[in-house]
C-alpha cells in the first residue's frame, strides 16, 4: 500500500456514484480466469469510492534525551519458547492498541475494544492466507496483549485508552517522527509488543488527500541479517530506552468502521461490496511495512523516504511480485473514470500493466486500491520471516545470525544501557 505504509495513503481523487448494475457487470471478486469462480450476474446499487493513493515517506534522525520509565521484564511474547524456530513456527505477536482521544463520547475517537478485536481477527485471516484467494501463510498470529509492561492484567485486552491534551486531530508525523523523546512514553516495549496508535489524523496540508495509516519500517543488523531497503544498525539488540521517537504503526480512526463486506458469510467467494478505505486492509498493509515489506509499485528511496516515480522497475526486493508504474496507472484511471461515468468496468480498475509488458490484476496487500488486497507472495513471506528471526525491536524468539540456533534470550535490557541512540527513522504510508 509504508515513516513507511499504507499509507500515507493519499487520495488523488474520490468519485462517488450510485448506479444500477446491469446483468453483464462482473463483480470484481469474480474474475473467472483467476479464481474459476465463474461469471456472476447481479443487481445492486453500488456506492463506490475510488481512492488514488500516493506513497510518501519521511525521516528524522536527531533524537532527544528526556528521561523515560525504566525497562520492565515482563515476558509477553513467548521468546523463551523451547519450540524449534523455522518457517513453520507460528509467531504469536502481542498487539497493544493505544487509543488516543479527546472526546470519550465520540466512537471515532474512543474506539471500542470489541471493534479493535474484530479488526485484528480479520487481519489474521489475511496473514493466514488462502481464504480470499491464493496467498502465503505467513505463520504469524497477532494477539491482543493480555498484560501491561509490568505484568498487570489488562481490563480491556489489547487496548489502552489515552486522553489527549494537545492539538486534536493529530499529525501522525508529530508522534512518530518527533525528536526529544516527547512521545516515546506512549509506547510499550517494542521487544514485547507491536504498538498501534489509533487516533484521528489531522489533514495533510502538503497533499490533496487523506492518510489512512502509516508505519515505521524495521531495522536489520549489520552482521549478517541485512535486507535490501531496510536501515542497518550496528546493535544486535535495542531497547525502548534506546529510542528517541515513538516506534509504532498508526491508524486513522476516522475510518475505523470502514470495511468491505467480504469478511462475513461466504468470505467474498461470490460477491461483496468493495470499500477502498477498508480499515482491515489498511492495518494489514501497515503491519506488512512494520515487518519489512515495501510497496509493490515502482518507487525510490530519497533521503530515508520513499516516493513514487514515473518509471517502471522492481523496487520491493521481491522478484515474484508484479510491479508497475503507479503514476501512469493513476493518469490512465483518471481519464477512464472521466469518460466512462455510468458504465464502469471494475475489471479495468483492477488491471495493472506489469513492467515486463504483461497485464495482471492487483491482489497484493502491499499495493494500493483499487485492489483485491488479500495476497502475500512466497518472497514476501521469506522477507517477513527474516525480520522476525533477526530484527531488533520486533517481538518473538530470535535466531543467532549465521545459525539456526535460537537465542536464549532477546531481552534488550540484558545487553543495552538506557542510552538514546541516534537511529535513522523510516516512515511509510
Amino acid at each position: 500500500m509504508l515513516i513507511c505504509d499504507r499509507k500515507n495513503i493519499n487520495i488523488y481523487f474520490i468519485v462517488f456514484f450510485y448506479y444500477k448494475i446491469s446483468y453483464n457487470l462482473y463483480y470484481f471478486v469474480t474474475l473467472h480466469h483467476q479464481y474459476n469462480i465463474g461469471e456472476m450476474k447481479i443487481y445492486l446499487y453500488l456506492l463506490f469510492a475510488t481512492t488514488m493513493f500516493v506513497a510518501s515517506c519521511r525521516t528524522d534522525d536527531d533524537l532527544g534525551n528526556n528521561k523515560q520509565a525504566p525497562h520492565t521484564e515482563y515476558d509477553q511474547d513467548e521468546d523463551n519458547t523451547t519450540q524449534e524456530i523455522n518457517d513453520s513456527y507460528v509467531y504469536k505477536l502481542p498487539v497493544i492498541f493505544h487509543v488516543i482521544y479527546n472526546n470519550r463520547t465520540n466512537s471515532k475517537q474512543y474506539v471500542s475494544q470489541s471493534r479493535l478485536a474484530t479488526i485484528l481477527s480479520r487481519v489474521n485471516e489475511l496473514y493466514k492466507g488462502n481464504i480470499y484467494g491464493k496467498s502465503e501463510n505467513i505463520n504469524v498470529e497477532f494477539q491482543l496483549a493480555t498484560n501491561d509492561e509490568k505484568g498487570n492484567k489488562l481490563t480491556s485486552p489489547g487496548v489502552e485508552y489515552i486522553e489527549w491534551d494537545e492539538d486534536y486531530p493529530i499529525n501522525p508525523y508529530k508522534i512518530m517522527g518527533s525528536k526529544g523523546r516527547a512521545y516515546t512514553k506512549y509506547i510499550w516495549d517494542p521487544n514485547e509488543y507491536i504498538n498501534i496508535m489509533v487516533y484521528n489524523f489531522a489533514t495533510d496540508e502538503d497533499t490533496d488527500g487523506i492518510t489512512l495509516g502509516i508505519s515505521h519500517m524495521p531495522y536489520v543488523t549489520k552482521n549478517g541479517s541485512a535486507l535490501a531497503g531496510l536501515n542497518v544498525v550496528n546493535q544486535t539488540t535495542l531497547s525502548k530506552e534506546n529510542l528517541g521517537y515513538a516506534y509504532c504503526s498508526s491508524i486513522n480512526s476516522l475510518y475505523i468502521d470502514e470495511e468491505s463486506t467480504r469478511y462475513d458469510a461466504d468470505k467474498g467467494k461470490y460477491s461483496y461490496n468493495y470499500n477502498s478505505s477498508d480499515v482491515i486492509v489498511t492495518l494489514a498493509h501497515e503491519l506488512g511495512h512494520y515487518l519489512g515489506l515495501h510497496h509493490t509499485f515502482t518507487q525510490r528511496n530519497q533521503d530515508q523516504s520513499y516516493e513514487m516515480v514515473d518509471s517502471c522497475g522492481d523496487t520491493d526486493f521481491c522478484g515474484d511480485t508484479p510491479t508497475y508504474n503507479r503514476i501512469a496507472y493513476q493518469k490512465e484511471l483518471k481519464n477512464y473514470l472521466a469518460y466512462s461515468k455510468d458504465h464502469i468496468n471494475i475489471n479495468y480498475l483492477l488491471r495493472r500493466s506489469n513492467c515486463n509488458g504483461s497485464d495482471f490484476y492487483s491482489e497484493n496487500l502491499m499495493d494500493y486500491s483499487i485492489s483485491y488486497s488479500f495476497s502475500f507472495s512466497p518472497e514476501q513471506k521469506q522477507r517477513i520471516r527474516k525480520v522476525l528471526y533477526y530484527s531488533p525491536l520486533i517481538p518473538g524468539p530470535k535466531l543467532q545470525i549465521g545459525t539456526n540456533k535460537r537465542l536464549v534470550t532477546t531481552k534488550a535490557s540484558d545487553k543495552q544501557t538506557a542510552k538514546v541512540i541516534d537511529l535513522p527513522i523510516m516512515i511509510v504510508k
